[in-house]
């Protein structure tokens, strides 16, 4: 009896840890910086080097219009990091603003994008691989 219990009891704890893990991605903090533009645009343009972050670069019109030319471009690292670290790391980008989701997703956020870029947690490998709720 006492170890179904501790079964019910992890299974209950593991139930929650989904949940929040869902509410964790909507919820973000965001900072604002001076920024580098030239600098984030030259790191958003080109292929990553493999000694630093491995990201995914998103880019799309601020004013509705396919081809304007005014594209927002965010940059996703594909790793989960802590606040400290997705702070510096778009500090290093040149980014001219960051959101950190609290389910460990970063994204940096170019010069032209409002509203500190996608209020999305897109990561590739953020949160990591099992933790995901299964509804999304």
């Amino acid at each position: 009896m006492k170890t179904l219990l501790t079964i019910y009891i992890l299974l209950s704890f593991g139930e929650l840890g989904l949940a929040n893990m869902a509410q964790m991605r909507k919820k973000s903090h965001t900072e604002e910086f001076e920024g580098m533009p030239a600098l984030f645009r030259a790191m958003s343009s080109s292929p990553n080097d493999g000694y630093t972050y491995n990201w995914s670069v998103v880019s799309f019109s601020t004013n509705g219009k396919p081809g304007s030319g005014l594209n927002c471009t965010v940059l996703y690292l594909d790793q989960c990091t802590s606040w400290n670290k997705c702070r510096q790391t778009c500090l290093k980008t040149g980014a001219t603003s960051y959101r950190w989701f609290h389910d460990g997703c970063c994204e940096c956020v170019g010069e032209l994008c409002m509203n500190y870029g996608v209020n999305e947690s897109r990561c590739r490998l953020c949160p990591e691989p099992g933790l995901e709720d299964e509804d999304d």
